[in-house]
């Protein structure tokens, strides 16, 4: 566990109670901190801390809480604060993150820190997945995995890999690295930043974590990461953009890491890789058999020829159209809870797609965008586009041929799964079960 403490004697209140706010409220327990916890949604799990207790924000001490500590999933500014925070910034009360107890705990470790609209995941457990292949110590957690404050310090010679997310950089304010990474900005969360300008503002934050020796790997030469990557060479600061031509060239990336939008991510990775003195052919053995994540451009099944691509976590346009280059003769399932830019750029990825299954409350505009483009199926839910898919694919390519099945929605999962986890386990469960049977219902049209 990462303890501050410096924030010993401390009165501080924790808003949210999920995984962040639990182990925030353990580790200022083990720092002597006293902790006033509220959650709107869930009540106060068993087993509280010793210091910690279970209190209405309304009733904190507000004229001696020194921080409150704020969930990433809470607004605290757009589009309208929660109640507490607007509270804290009235009595000049600190609203901080998880992350930012961590980062007070002042670890041993060298710390990498990886931000993006898209690719961040992946990119931090290669990292990590490489540092282990190399014989380091490294922890890796954040916006991934644990939170951050639950992770062990691996000591100086070791690492700590944190992925952030905008949420978090905008509230962690002690944040520093010695490596950074900034992958990608495209439009995303912008009710919760104001507008673009917000969202990438708070991107941006993650290179103000530098010291004069570290190191900035930018994934982008163009857009908002371009210009900002400009900036920050001519600040002088040390950055490089990298991209797929600067993989090593004995390289060979696992299927984990197909797609030109993860022979950038890769990319990036080694070139942090390299700045923490990793040895070329553990980064190079990495790079190979790195078996990725859960919900990202994961193959969860396959019977003959026809793959079946979980890449649930592709939840704007942008994400779902890096999934639709990797592959060939697609058939694309795709819809959930629209973004406000609908299918964006996955609308022109549609090359190789032989047909679009749509499900959710987005499949009729997303069938309108698609119009003369690719032919389309407005099939509803996940069940019956993944078997219809199934149908279809297997007709077309016979025992010979080779087709994909890829869940890339471009939308949230909210209006029919409580999360992309959700959607993408319940994707993998039926592709598993057509697998294991070789059977797919109907193939029929609307």
């Amino acid at each position: 566990m990462l303890v501050p403490h410096s924030m010993s004697g401390k009165q501080v209140g924790i808003l949210g109670l999920g995984l962040s706010g639990m182990a925030a409220a353990r580790a200022l327990d083990a720092a002597g901190a006293t902790c006033w916890m509220h959650d709107d949604g869930r009540p106060a799990p068993a087993g509280l801390p010793a210091h910690a207790q279970s209190v209405p924000w309304q009733d904190w001490p507000w004229d001696r809480l020194d921080d409150m500590v704020i969930s990433p999933g809470i607004p605290h500014d757009h589009p309208t604060p929660h109640p507490a925070a607007a509270r804290a910034s009235d009595a000049g009360v600190g609203i901080i993150s998880e992350i930012e107890l961590a980062m007070r705990a002042a670890p041993q470790a060298r710390l990498v820190a990886v931000t993006g609209t898209n690719g961040k995941s992946t990119t931090t457990a290669l990292i990590g997945h490489c540092l282990r292949k190399a014989g380091m110590a490294v922890s890796v957690g954040g916006n991934i995995g644990d939170a951050a404050c639950n992770l062990q310090d691996p000591g100086p010679d070791g690492v700590i890999v944190l992925e952030l997310s905008s949420y978090q950089l905008e509230t962690t304010p002690s944040l520093h690295a010695e490596v950074v990474l900034l992958l990608n900005i495209t439009p995303d969360h912008l009710e919760r930043h104001g507008g673009m300008d917000g969202y990438v503002a708070a991107k941006a934050r993650i290179l103000s974590a530098l010291p004069p020796h570290g190191l900035a790997v930018f994934g982008e030469d163009h857009g908002p990461v371009g210009r900002l990557a400009a900036e920050f060479v001519a600040a002088g600061g040390r950055g490089i953009t990298v991209g797929a031509d600067d993989l090593p060239a004995e390289a060979g990336l696992s299927p984990a890491l197909a797609g030109p939008h993860n022979a950038v991510n890769a990319a990036a990775a080694v070139a942090c890789l390299r700045h923490l003195g990793a040895d070329a052919a553990d980064i190079a053995g990495g790079l190979a058999d790195f078996v990725g994540l859960p919900h990202r451009m994961q193959h969860v099944a396959q019977h003959k020829g026809v793959a079946f691509i979980n890449d649930s976590k592709a939840t704007n346009g942008v994400a779902a159209a890096c999934a639709l280059a990797a592959f060939d003769s697609i058939y694309w399932i795709a819809g959930g809870e629209a973004k406000a830019d609908g299918l964006g750029p996955a609308a022109a990825a549609t090359q190789k797609v032989e047909r679009a299954y749509l499900i959710g409350s987005a499949a009729a505009d997303f069938a309108t965008e698609l119009t003369g483009l690719v032919p389309v199926s407005l099939s509803g839910d996940l069940e019956s586009a993944t078997h219809a898919a199934f149908a279809d694919a297997s007709t077309a390519t016979g025992a010979a041929g080779k087709a994909t099945i890829l869940l890339a929605p471009a939308a949230a999962s909210f209006d029919q799964f409580d999360s992309f986890v959700a959607r993408g386990d319940a994707f993998s469960a039926i592709a598993r079960q057509i697998a294991a049977t070789g059977s797919g219902a109907g193939g029929a049209h609307a």
